[in-house]
């Protein structure tokens, strides 16, 4: 598993090329990028060249899907559509949990040609343990699945 600074889609070895090119590969259907799973305690907006941003703050991990790495940080930075209703649910608890599909799928009307899509993988809701929410959005299995690719 590897430490970051910040888990973000980029972070996790998706950049532009990266994104169009698991497009292709899955024959330009909507592509499974990333599952992130995470406990936020806080949420810091931000700015930079690229617009506006909300980063949570908590513990996280994520696996990206092509690849089988496994992050882990004490940050994220996701689409705002995603964060956005987690901050909002942080106004009425001190933790909130939850457990995210990342998908792409082709745009051309999009200047980086694909748009993203995200899938709950758990209701978001209060909580205090990452590992049950691990294992409740089924990414234990993903976890073991990662490591054993990587061990081959």
């Amino acid at each position: 598993m590897e430490m970051l600074r910040k888990i973000t889609i980029s972070t996790c070895g998706f950049d532009k090329t990266a994104i169009n090119l698991a497009i292709e590969a899955n024959g330009k259907q909507t592509t499974e990028l990333l599952k992130i799973a995470g406990i936020t305690t806080g949420a810091k907006p931000g700015q930079t060249d690229k617009g506006e941003y909300l980063k949570l703050i908590g513990e996280f991990r994520a696996v990206n899907l092509v690849s089988g790495e496994v992050f882990s940080s004490a940050a994220c930075i996701l689409p705002n559509f995603v964060t956005e209703p987690l901050a909002v649910a942080l106004e009425s608890s001190p933790e909130v949990e939850f457990g995210l599909l990342i998908t792409a799928k082709p745009n051309a009307k999009s200047v980086t040609g694909y748009e993203f899509g995200v899938v709950p993988l758990v209701e978001a809701k209060a909580s205090d343990k990452l590992a049950g929410l691990l294992e409740s959005s089924g990414m234990v299995q993903t976890l073991a699945l990662s490591s054993r690719k990587k061990a081959a």
